[in-house]
């Protein structure tokens, strides 16, 4: 019996706010409002899971709350059905968010998590670990905690002939991590039009404007973009040979 304070909950924030915000205020506020609209779009999707015949629109199982540049979702229980919700949820945003060039990065956990929206409070150590383990990934993805790792593997998400749910090495700071993350490249391949293996300059060039030259990059946020394309071109690969 999963405890009423229990629920699943999404940190999602943008890479290289600091400087954007720091370099050119306007740039900031208007990646900001991309993926407001992105987060609005997103959450009024209405969900039919064939194999539950569940159907269920987003806003009925998801909250969502953004302030600066960070978007907190959490769901109002802590069910199989509100977590399939939460993932379709994050990669969604993560996805659309990447098409309007808005670099993000994603963790997600489960546990206890307590709000109050009249009052604008949120706290509670699922929200933390969420955080931990979306920042600590140096990359544009979307990576479970292991408070919920058991629970997403359990579902047997697929898209097509492809797994929601795979395991990866992610690199963090320090080095690497085996943790479980959503194959987004394969759920959003159809999107993806250039034929693998891409290169860096192909993937970065969408976010050049805001950033400026890929060479021109500080190494950590260089390492970043690498490591996302290596995760796109190893999973866009088993999709096309399976």
């Amino acid at each position: 019996m999963v405890p009423d304070d229990f629920r699943f909950v999404a940190h999602i924030d943008i890479l290289g706010m600091s400087s954007i915000v720091e370099r050119d205020a306007d740039a900031a506020w208007g990646m900001l409002s991309e993926l407001a609209a992105v987060r609005d779009h997103a959450q009024d999707f209405e969900l039919e899971f064939l194999d539950t015949k569940e159907r269920l629109h987003i806003r009925e199982a998801v909250y969502a709350v953004t302030f600066s540049d960070t978007i907190v979702l959490f769901t109002k229980v802590g069910s199989d059905t509100e977590l399939r919700c939460m993932i379709v949820l994050v990669a969604e945003i993560l996805h659309k968010a990447m098409c309007r060039c808005v670099p993000v990065r994603a963790g997600l956990a489960f546990g206890k998590f307590y709000f109050n929206l009249d009052r604008s409070m949120y706290a509670g150590p699922a929200l933390i670990e969420a955080y931990r383990v979306g920042e600590s990934a140096q990359w544009i993805g979307i990576t479970l905690a292991d408070s919920v790792r058991e629970k997403a593997a359990n579902l047997q998400m697929t898209s097509g002939s492809r797994d929601v749910i795979v395991d990866w090495d992610v690199p963090i700071k320090c080095g690497i991590i085996r943790r479980s993350v959503v194959n987004w490249p394969a759920v959003f391949a159809h999107d993806l039009a250039v034929a693998p293996p891409i290169c860096i300059q192909q993937f970065y060039q969408g976010f050049e404007n805001t950033f400026g030259a890929y060479s021109k990059l500080p190494p950590e946020a260089q390492e970043k973009y690498v490591n996302t394309v290596e995760f796109i071109n190893a999973q866009r690969i088993r999709h096309h040979q399976a």
